[in-house]
């Protein structure tokens, strides 16, 4: 009888090791799963200017994997907040029309998808590009953006690469007119 209880208790042992390995296992499994998911939905954002053929463009495109979640724009000049273009305009240029000029709403609550750009701004008459290309290096626009799984980085048009953050600032003072 007592070799049976030895052997009932080691019997017991044994799957009590085999169930603690499953469940460390699965545990393993679904954190390297999960990690996984986050990659597949990986959004990278990345600004850049453009002067070609008398028209200047500043753009930010999404290069990642997945959708950006923009949660904050804010644009500084000369580091200054404005909250428009035409502030930049007035900050920058004040003399110039801007003729042909045109931009897009960005900011709080745009998604930019996989491969998606957006024209922040372009300047169409070859004049206002060519000023305007002489002093953009006093202007800074700044995206924080998150991905799916609220994972969010900053990225600066004065930074080649964004910057992982704990939160996107949550401050409507500074944010960039829509």
């Amino acid at each position: 009888m007592a070799q049976s209880s030895l052997l009932d208790r080691a019997l017991s042992l044994a799957a009590g090791v085999v169930a603690a390995a499953a469940l460390i296992t699965a545990v393993y499994e679904a954190r390297i799963n999960r990690q996984h998911q986050k990659i597949a939905v990986w959004p990278y954002l990345t600004q850049f200017n453009s002067d070609s053929g008398g028209v200047y463009t500043r753009q930010v495109a999404n290069v990642g994997l997945g959708p950006a979640l923009v949660r904050s724009f804010q644009v500084r000049v000369d580091g200054r907040v404005v909250r428009d273009w035409g502030a930049v305009r007035a900050a920058l240029m004040p003399d110039a029309a801007w003729h042909r000029s045109e931009s897009t709403s960005f900011g709080l609550g745009s998604v930019l998808t996989p491969n998606g750009h957006l024209t922040l701004l372009q300047l169409g008459d070859s004049a206002d590009a060519r000023r305007f290309h002489s002093v953009v290096g006093r202007l800074e626009t700044q995206v924080c953006y998150c991905s799916l799984y609220d994972e969010c980085w900053r990225v600066s048009s004065r930074a080649t690469t964004p910057v992982k953050v704990s939160a996107c600032p949550d401050d409507s003072q500074e944010e960039f007119a829509r």
